[in-house]
C-alpha cells in the first residue's frame, strides 16, 4: 500500500523554474534526467511521469496558480496509480510502501 506522507501533508516542491512536484523523490529523478547524458531510464514504462511532461505547463507555478495545479487531474493520476501495480511510479513503490499493519 502507498502512503504519501507529503500528500498528507499538503506539502510540494517547487522548482526554482516553476514546476511543481508532489514531493523530492520524484524531482530528484527528473533532475537527473535532465541533466543526464543518456536520456533513456526512470521515465520507462512510467506513464504517470509521461503524463506530468504532457502537463508540464499546467503544473508550473509561474504560468498557473497553485489552487489550480493543486486541482489537476494529474494529482488524481498519480493518486490512482498507488493502487495499480503496474501503474506506480518506481519512486512510489520505493519511498513510500507501507505494509498493512503499518496502517493500523
Amino acid at each position: 500500500m502507498i502512503k504519501c506522507k507529503w500528500r498528507d501533508e499538503n506539502r510540494v516542491l517547487v522548482n526554482i523554474d516553476g514546476q511543481v512536484w508532489p514531493c523530492c523523490y520524484l524531482v530528484n529523478n527528473e533532475y537527473e534526467y535532465a541533466v543526464s547524458n543518456s536520456k533513456s531510464g526512470y521515465k520507462d514504462n512510467q506513464e504517470v511521469l509521461e503524463s506530468y511532461t504532457t502537463y508540464k505547463d499546467e503544473l508550473n507555478i509561474f504560468k498557473n496558480d497553485m489552487d489550480s495545479i493543486n486541482k489537476h487531474q494529474w494529482w488524481k493520476e498519480l493518486e490512482q496509480s498507488w493502487s495499480d501495480k503496474s501503474k506506480t511510479l518506481k519512486q512510489c513503490a520505493k519511498w513510500c510502501t507501507q505494509k498493512e499493519e503499518e496502517n493500523e
